[in-house]
């Protein structure tokens, strides 16, 4: 039963070793509040008039259910609010990042758009590789699969994916001017950027130069064969056929990759949903008295269905001329109704929190703002 006649730390110490866990025990604000609880309890549940069928012992653990409770909640929605920024970081020891806000980063959108830069050839995570063939002379069609199999590039049952062919006809900039031009040949070759001897300026616009280089490209492309290529089943076909051994580069993926391989984004063991939060149990000593004031109102309600369950296993006592009855279904029935209002209350509050409804809430106080200030009346000067 309860033992009151201890002092506060005395009377923690007493029982800590019995509380399950032990995850705040070292807490000297955890160890003042439980102890206090006791007093609280006992004096709640009438044990100053009667006696109460619990220990200290039973209040030490249901403190603590409380502040897991209370903690694994606040978490919960602190993970919402921020998951999206912290999509693939590191997961630690899965702990020590609780209390703290995370920059936003955008990592979600950032690794979604890592496929779509892939597909592109702009960067992402999927290896681009390159390769080359000899092009062989009056042989139109290449099976670059083939080719890539027989030089030990890809295996046989992977899929490859080819990205570009570099083979086409020069810029029409290059046919600006006469083709033996030694500045012309450093120009387009090793990008000496300079003017040709045969080169005469004008005032004209940009634009035109433009135009002009599209004429010339529409010119020969409708006039006269150009290179060009089409590409089915990986199987190569080449304009005009070539008439001597030609290197011919391309680039391609290799399709059959393993999405969680972190060859390349070593961020894929990092975090990946709520299980894998580096949230830890936030310290009792750094809760503020909203935070408190829960646990101790939901580890009381844990209290008397406790008391409610020992008082059920014998529900009525003999006594002289009668019986006396104990009410353990109503102190059951009470205990579940305030730890369901309790579990409740807090995620309303938590949901009205998210940093999403946060900044939906500022938006409507700016809008607000806004609209008061064009109706308030503005000051007319006369010169």
């Amino acid at each position: 039963m309860f033992d009151l006649g201890l002092s506060l730390t005395a009377a923690f110490v007493d029982f800590s070793a019995s509380i399950p866990f032990g995850a705040f025990n070292a807490d000297s604000a955890f160890q003042t509040d439980t102890t206090s609880l006791i007093k609280w309890s006992h004096g709640k549940l009438g044990g100053n008039i009667l006696q109460v069928e619990l220990t200290a012992k039973d209040v030490g653990m249901c403190m603590e259910e409380a502040a897991f409770e209370y903690s694994s909640t606040i978490n919960a929605y602190q993970a919402r609010s921020v998951l999206a920024d912290i999509i693939g970081s590191e997961t630690g020891s899965l702990s020590g990042h609780q209390n703290k806000v995370a920059r936003l980063n955008l990592s979600l959108a950032k690794r979604k758009a890592a496929a779509y830069s892939s597909e592109i050839a702009l960067g992402g995570t999927k290896t681009l590789y390159s390769a080359s063939i000899n092009t062989i002379g009056n042989q139109q069609a290449y099976d670059l699969k083939t080719i890539l199999s027989a030089s030990g590039e890809v295996t046989g049952s992977q899929r490859i994916e080819i990205k570009q062919i570099f083979h086409f006809s020069p810029t029409a900039a290059y046919r600006f001017f006469d083709t033996t031009s030694a500045i012309n040949y450093l120009h387009n070759q090793f990008k000496f950027e300079s003017f040709t001897p045969e080169t005469v300026f004008y005032l004209l616009p940009v634009w035109e130069d433009v135009l002009r280089a599209q004429m010339l490209e529409t010119s020969h492309n409708v006039r006269r064969s150009n290179y060009s290529y089409d590409i089915v089943n990986n199987v190569l076909r080449v304009y005009p056929v070539p008439d001597s051994a030609v290197k011919l580069y391309f680039t391609y993926y290799r399709t059959q990759e393993d999405p969680f391989d972190d060859t390349n984004d070593p961020w894929v063991r990092g975090v990946s949903n709520l299980s894998n939060v580096p949230f830890g149990n936030i310290a009792y000593s750094q809760i503020n008295s909203i935070g408190r004031q829960w646990i101790r109102r939901f580890a009381f309600a844990l209290v008397k269905e406790i008391l409610g369950q020992v008082r059920g296993k014998i529900k009525n006592i003999p006594i002289p001329n009668g019986e006396l009855y104990l009410n353990a279904d109503d102190l059951i029935a009470q205990a579940r109704e305030e730890q369901t209002y309790l579990r409740d209350e807090l995620k309303f509050m938590l949901e009205e929190t998210l940093y999403q409804n946060l900044m939906a809430k500022e938006m409507e106080v700016a809008e607000t703002l806004k609209s008061i200030w064009a109706k308030t009346p503005m000051m007319l000067y006369r010169g």
